[in-house]
């Protein structure tokens, strides 16, 4: 049995390299406890007699077992992964499967160790013989079918997005998808067919009960439909969400993926339901989170975060973000993961019929047209004004830098060396994407950003406390003040 395998004497390597194996019996006795561990999908942590260590040095020299790196010397954590994916990816790029720091999300019967029972029928037991047999013919009709997909790979610089894509062989991202938008066309709708409704709300915050209730209220929404299966039913209504779905709610994901599901509909319908930037999509994008809600972050591990690990067969892609909630900010940062199939198509500002929606508010600078010269971030007119283009030049603006703004390569490997260099990679994430950010999302609270600015807000329930703000409506709806 276990006890005739060799043990080089005075060995302490908890992981010795890869040897050929030197005996046919001993070759097939690793292959039964692989076959059976892989049933157990999670991670065992056996105690770690000479035996045992033997039975490791065996399993690594076939190339089925992959062990974690780290571990006392006291135990032996192994990890044995049923034919998936992860497997493979790991296998394809030589690398060892990193989930050490996942024990806590196994079943808690499984990292207690493997029960004695499963050695007992490892070894001879006839009762358990054919179940063993089964399960393994099982299992090598699954390794066929997945030997025929596109192996899962990841370099270690590239983005995550293709992880949770099409690539995937899933397409999550799917799901937050937006119909796309054609700047100077759906941004600018000042023909109306007769009769046709236009609505439009603001923030959502996370809250998607209060969503559900305004859309079947609006009459876009069938409210016989599920929230994870809506249903259009505005026709060719046009409806517009004018920003702040993110933050200060627990279901921000979700009411972006029935936003998403009704607007791919509304299309199709020849309606339309148009997604506006808020401050607070600008905050998520320069991975500032202070007013996310733990229920939040907790709805983007689970949905994100979660979905990633199991992909790529580690959790260490997490450290490039510090701990500054990793999931969230993979989504949204400028070439994350929803910049090319959500943000990307979402505005800042449209016209439909006789009216002009935006978050926060346009004045006069903010629509005079470009004078063919083009629009850096920080250019500014002869009367030092800031330039931002009309409203065409600045979805464009907002489109660019989420797409194309990006802080360089990842990695997602987590290779460094200090905690220094872990806040510094987080750091310089962080200062790319708000060096760059253009005016037309950047700024804060009074800033003259379109979806910053508070002249024609503050208070809420007075007139503006900006003397002002009445002249720059007027000069901005007419020409001139009024």
């Amino acid at each position: 049995g276990l006890s005739d395998l060799p043990v080089k004497k005075g060995s302490r390597t908890p992981y010795p390299k890869p040897r050929a194996a030197s005996h046919q019996t001993q070759m097939k006795l690793v292959v039964q406890i692989l076959s059976v561990m892989n049933g157990l999908n999670s991670v065992a942590s056996l105690r770690r007699p000479s035996t045992i260590r033997a039975a490791s040095r065996q399993a690594t020299a076939t190339g089925a077992l992959l062990p974690p790196t780290g571990g006392g010397r006291s135990s032996l954590s192994l990890l044995f992964v049923p034919p998936s994916r992860r497997l493979y990816s790991c296998v394809a790029r030589q690398r060892p499967i990193h989930l050490h720091r996942s024990l806590d999300r196994a079943p808690p019967r499984t990292r207690r160790g493997v029960p004695l029972q499963l050695f007992s029928s490892l070894l001879g037991d006839e009762q358990n013989r054919e179940k063993r047999r089964q399960q393994q013919r099982e299992e090598e009709g699954q390794r066929g079918q997945l030997e025929q997909e596109q192996p899962l790979l990841l370099d270690p610089k590239a983005p995550l997005r293709p992880l949770l894509s099409e690539n995937s062989h899933e397409n999550h991202l799917s799901a937050y998808t937006l119909p796309p938008t054609t700047i100077g066309e759906d941004d600018y709708r000042p023909d109306l067919r007769k009769g046709q409704r236009v609505v439009a709300f603001g923030d959502v915050h996370g809250d998607i009960s209060a969503l559900r209730s305004f859309l079947i209220t609006a009459e876009v929404l069938d409210p016989e439909s599920t929230n994870d299966e809506p249903v259009w039913s505005g026709g060719e209504t046009i409806c517009v969400q004018t920003g702040d779905v993110l933050d200060r709610g627990d279901d921000e994901l979700a009411c972006f993926r029935m936003l998403a599901a009704l607007a791919r509909q509304a299309k199709r319908a020849g309606g339309a339901l148009l997604l506006l930037y808020g401050n607070h999509e600008s905050l998520n994008a320069a991975g500032l989170f202070q007013y996310a809600n733990p229920g939040g972050n907790t709805e983007f591990e689970k949905t994100i975060g979660a979905r990633i690990d199991y992909n790529y067969g580690s959790n260490r892609w997490r450290l490039q973000f510090a701990g500054n909630e990793p999931s969230r900010w993979a989504s949204f940062e400028p070439g994350g993961l929803l910049a090319e199939n959500m943000l990307g198509n979402m505005l800042v500002t449209c016209v439909v019929g006789r009216t002009v929606f935006v978050h926060a508010g346009l004045t006069a600078t903010h629509l005079r047209a470009d004078d063919g010269r083009g629009i850096g971030r920080k250019e500014e007119n002869e009367d030092g004004e800031r330039k931002y283009g009309g409203i065409s030049r600045l979805n464009e603006q907002a489109r660019e830098w989420i797409l194309k703004a990006h802080h360089g390569d990842n990695n997602n490997w987590g290779e460094y060396n200090t905690v220094e260099e872990v806040i510094a990679a987080a750091q310089k994430r962080a200062k790319v994407a708000s060096k760059t950010m253009p005016d037309c999302l950047g700024g804060g609270i009074g800033a003259s950003s379109p979806v910053w600015m508070r002249d024609y807000s503050q208070p809420n329930d007075k007139e503006p406390k900006n003397p002002k703000a009445n002249a720059m409506i007027g000069t901005c709806v007419f020409g001139q003040s009024v």
